[in-house]
């Protein structure tokens, strides 16, 4: 009896890869949301984010 495997394209799984995502998409919406209240009182700053 055969079985045919599904083999990964990485290594990393479909469920850490949906959960980066989120995270990647909540930290852009941070990061614009920071920027949008720096404009409104003035502030001009360089985010520097470190990964």
């Amino acid at each position: 009896m055969e079985k045919n495997y599904i083999l990964p394209a990485g290594n990393i799984s479909e469920g850490v890869e949906f959960f980066l995502r989120g995270a990647k998409k909540r930290r852009a919406m941070a990061i614009a949301s920071v920027r949008e209240i720096n404009a409104d009182i003035g502030v001009n700053l360089k985010l520097v984010s470190v990964k």
